[in-house]
């Protein structure tokens, strides 16, 4: 009986390996930057929901 055939050496192994593999990508987005380089806009939206077009009439 070797070590891969024991569930939790496997386990341990793929939870490894996912992190190794996250790790990598993550320090590779880190180096190469955003993709996104267009310039923020320095305002912020302006929502209009129509409430200055809406009039209700009380009576």
């Amino acid at each position: 009986m070797n070590a891969l055939s024991r569930p939790g050496v496997r386990i341990a192994a793929f939870v490894v390996g996912l992190a190794v593999a996250f790790g990598l990508a993550f320090g590779v987005g880190r180096a190469v930057g955003p993709w996104d380089t267009d310039p923020a806009p320095n305002h912020a939206p302006t929502m209009n929901h129509g409430a200055a077009h809406h009039q209700e009439v009380w009576s």
